[in-house]
């Protein structure tokens, strides 16, 4: 895999870096612990700039937060050292916001697989999602577990379009034949 091309995103480290090729972006985290927030850096696919994101939560069920629930809650959390039983990683995937990604949407069919090194080595795979992503608030996939140190995020784009008014005719970026 190559790296992604160098963009700043504020992040910088390691942890933040995006390995692309071909239809898949792989983003490895080295240092995850309770309240973590973590965003990628920039990585290219198609004609969109984009970015992951995860958050280690230990809070009551919230069905689908969003990016500032989830910064509340890691200052919350941040504050105070406890037990909790619900732990979560939510884990989202946005285009880049900015004028492509407002005039020009993506319609992404994916998907996502965490895996953790062992021993035991897990991993943890979601079903094939369709999205219409605009927002970091289009999109949260929450992986529930006590999951924390290094870990492991891939997503597989299956079919990736640009998303027009005429939802019949969206052009295609490409499109994975199995």
């Amino acid at each position: 895999m190559q790296p992604a091309a160098a963009m700043n995103s504020g992040s910088g480290g390691a942890d933040s870096r995006v390995e692309t090729i071909s239809r898949l972006a792989q983003w490895r985290i080295d240092t995850f612990g309770p309240g973590s927030y973590r965003r990628s850096d920039p990585f290219k696919l198609g004609i969109w700039n984009w970015l992951v994101s995860s958050c280690l939560v230990s809070i009551p069920q919230i069905p689908n937060p969003s990016i500032d629930e989830e910064r509340k809650i890691h200052r919350q959390t941040s504050r105070y050292l406890s037990v909790e039983k619900n732990r979560c990683i939510l884990v989202r995937l946005f285009p880049e916001p900015g004028r492509v990604a407002k005039e020009q949407p993506p319609f992404a069919r994916f998907l996502l697989r965490l895996s953790w090194p062992g021993p035991p080595r897990r991993s943890c795979v979601s079903p094939v999602l369709e999205h219409l992503l605009r927002t970091s608030d289009d999109f949260v996939w929450q992986v529930d577990g006590m999951h924390h140190g290094r870990f492991t995020v891939d997503v597989e784009f299956l079919d990736l379009r640009v998303a027009t008014n005429n939802a019949s005719t969206w052009p295609c970026v490409f499109v994975y034949h199995s």
